[in-house]
């Protein structure tokens, strides 16, 4: 009887790999761009990341299904530890329902003491909960920002399957938004010294939450390398630091395109209110239709929920896999910059 086998992406498996992807997420699909791969498993200067942990499954010598894993630093009580995150699980139709993506998930996560598991869709929660994982408290929000150019071309991939050209944020195209508001500065690519105030102001976190560790390459690599997803970042100086700041990404998704808020922060509820209303008008130069948001962070979302953007009532679920059952996060504060969100502006 032929069993599922698993192996360690390889160079020579390219190709399958390629063919794989653009079958089960789309021929134009980030998924299936080597930019992607070399971005996330090369460039990637986090610690013990390299392409072994892109994991493949085969059946009868042919690709059925793949997960990825995006190397991270956290903040864990004070101190560094490497947890990483999986993402972009997918086993092909006819393997579906058999144990494929088990496999997959449990030797992703084989040798990592916590791993995150960001946007998990409904029908794939009950398998978190069968391996015991940490589920998350977190919230996603949305804002539809072109209501009737969203509606016509929501119905354009309905019925002729023809999807909204796709916008990107480009530095090409800076001139279009470059000191329109003097309250804000914006930029494709921040120089040194705004990428370390702000890399600063993100590591403040609270001594026993659960959160991110950056440093200035890790903010460069995830937000500005050439070869991954394509951000803005909008921010407003003050006494010499940079308390305010969004970063956004814009790309195709399901017919449309959707902007994220990857990453922010705001002093207060009345600077945040500005940095939105700024965010959506950026947006919707660029080409954007839809604007979401996804954070742990309890302040952000109880700002977002007073700011009248809409909570998603049946969103994905976000888990902690724990290799100690017992050592669980009792409190945690992260943004979409540590999973996969964001990935569709990948060029």
């Amino acid at each position: 009887m032929t069993t599922i086998e698993i192996e360690h992406f390889h160079k020579k498996h390219l190709k399958a790999y390629v063919r794989f992807a653009r079958e089960e997420w789309g021929e134009s699909c980030y998924q299936a761009s080597e930019n992607y791969i070399q971005w996330l498993y090369n460039e990637n200067p986090c610690p013990k990341i390299s392409k072994i942990s892109f994991v493949l499954a085969f059946f009868e010598g042919t690709i059925v299904g793949c997960i990825h894993k995006m190397g991270w630093m956290w903040q864990i009580k004070n101190q560094s530890e490497y947890i990483p995150a999986v993402h972009n699980l997918m086993v092909a139709q006819n393997h579906r329902k058999k144990g494929c993506g088990m496999l997959l998930l449990k030797h992703s996560f084989t040798g990592e003491n916590h791993v995150l598991v960001p946007g998990v869709i409904q029908d794939q929660k009950n398998i978190y909960k069968f391996l015991k994982c940490q589920k998350v408290n977190s919230s996603w929000y949305r804002k539809i920002l072109t209501p009737l150019k969203g509606a016509y071309y929501l119905t354009t991939k309905k019925f002729l399957n023809r999807n909204a050209p796709p916008a990107f944020f480009s530095s090409s195209n800076f001139h279009r938004i470059e000191n329109i508001n003097p309250y804000f500065k914006t930029s494709f690519k921040p120089n040194e010294e705004v990428a370390h105030k702000i890399v600063s102001h993100l590591n403040k976190m609270h001594f026993e939450m659960a959160s991110t560790y950056w440093t200035t390459e890790l903010f460069k690599w995830r937000f500005f390398h050439p070869l991954g997803p394509r951000h803005l970042i909008l921010y407003k100086e003050s006494d010499h630091d940079i308390k305010d700041f969004v970063i956004l990404s814009l790309g195709p998704k399901k017919g449309l395109n959707v902007a994220r808020v990857i990453e922010m922060e705001a002093s207060s509820l009345d600077s945040l209110r500005l940095l939105m209303k700024e965010v959506e008008r950026i947006t919707k130069v660029f080409g954007g239709h839809i604007l979401l948001n996804f954070s742990s962070s309890s302040k952000l979302n109880n700002w977002l929920t007073k700011l009248k953007y809409t909570l998603v009532k049946t969103p994905p679920n976000t888990f902690f896999y724990h290799k100690n059952k017992k050592n669980t996060f009792h409190s945690f504060s992260f943004n979409g910059s540590v999973g996969d969100f964001g990935f569709e502006s990948i060029p």
